[in-house]
């Protein structure tokens, strides 16, 4: 009979080439070489072991007679590998002179059958995969509107005063670190509670979405609008001089005062008072001394504005 391994060619294709397991026995049944893909599945220690300790749960019956018998349809037997996973060959048996010959191919029923169950596998991971994709992306949006919700009033849709202590405080940071200014205008709704008791919540509610909409109307990208609460707000002005904040203020306070959000002739009014941080103290320093000015503008007879004047002290603005 034909023996492959005494064509070199043949010898070196066998054992660098082909996914097929190449093994020389001896007659008793004992392994003494093999090709690089049998090394692989195997590993080299097998040389010198019997062809047997590869088999998986051998009962201890091997006849290499009928494996030699059956050399044409081969001889089925699952093996176990190196990583652990038993694989089903369909090995067939040459004899020689000295040695037997004995190549093993996988059994081709039994890859189909895997890689089917590796397509569904990956095509099931794949589905999962998108499923996961899209929950994590709706739990980032569900989380992105409960972190909005949680930083605006839910009347006027402005930011509220727990969003605004997180924004001064970098706002501050910032401006330090820069030595840049940043202005600080408090507002309050003049005779806020006369709008209530004459016409209703409901007219108090139109007035101050309204007012906070022509804030926002007139400031720019960068300024942070705030509810600070009831009818008074904040809007907190990044590196903004003293000028710029008075001028915002003036045109807000006149277009506040020929507005109609009532549609009834009632003139809505409103007090400034304004503080500029300069590389000193802190938030809560500069919205006191905001309040302050508020106070004074209150106090001096309402719709005007109140700021800082070069000499340190407050100024009025009709």
């Amino acid at each position: 009979m034909l023996n492959p391994c005494h064509y070199p060619a043949t010898n070196e294709y066998l054992s660098l080439k082909v996914p097929v397991v190449c093994m020389l026995l001896d007659p008793t049944g004992k392994i003494t070489r093999i090709n690089r893909f049998a090394r692989t599945l195997f590993g080299s220690d097998i040389v010198g072991r019997s062809f047997k300790d590869i088999l998986l749960d051998f009962s201890g019956e091997f006849d290499l007679e009928t494996m030699q018998a059956a050399w044409q349809d081969g001889y089925m037997q699952s093996v176990n590998t190196l990583d652990g996973h038993p694989r089903t060959f369909i090995f067939h048996c040459y004899k020689g002179e000295k040695e037997l010959l004995l190549f093993g191919h996988e059994d081709s029923e039994e890859q189909a059958t895997l890689s089917l169950a590796l397509v569904e596998a990956n095509q099931e991971l794949s589905n999962l995969t998108r499923e996961l994709n899209a929950k994590n992306r709706e739990l980032k949006r569900a989380g992105d509107k409960i972190l909005e919700l949680t930083r605006k009033d839910p009347l006027t849709n402005l930011a509220n005063r727990r969003y605004f202590t997180e924004r001064a405080t970098e706002v501050l940071s910032l401006a330090k670190r820069n030595h840049e200014p940043v202005s600080l205008l408090m507002t309050d709704i003049d005779h806020f509670k006369r709008v209530n008791d004459q016409f209703g919540h409901d007219a108090g509610d139109r007035v101050l979405k309204g007012y906070a909409n022509l804030m926002q109307e007139n400031t720019r990208k960068e300024d942070l609008v705030v509810r600070f609460g009831g009818e008074e707000f904040i809007i907190l002005l990044p590196f903004t001089d003293t000028k710029y904040a008075l001028d915002m203020a003036e045109r807000i306070r006149t277009r506040l005062e020929s507005s109609d959000f009532l549609q009834n002739g009632y003139t809505v009014t409103a007090s400034f008072g304004l503080a500029v941080y300069r590389s000193s103290g802190d938030i809560e320093t500069t919205i006191k001394q905001a309040d302050t000015a508020l106070y004074e503008a209150k106090n001096t007879g309402r719709n005007k504005i109140v700021g800082p004047s070069t000499d340190g002290t407050n100024k009025t603005i009709e």
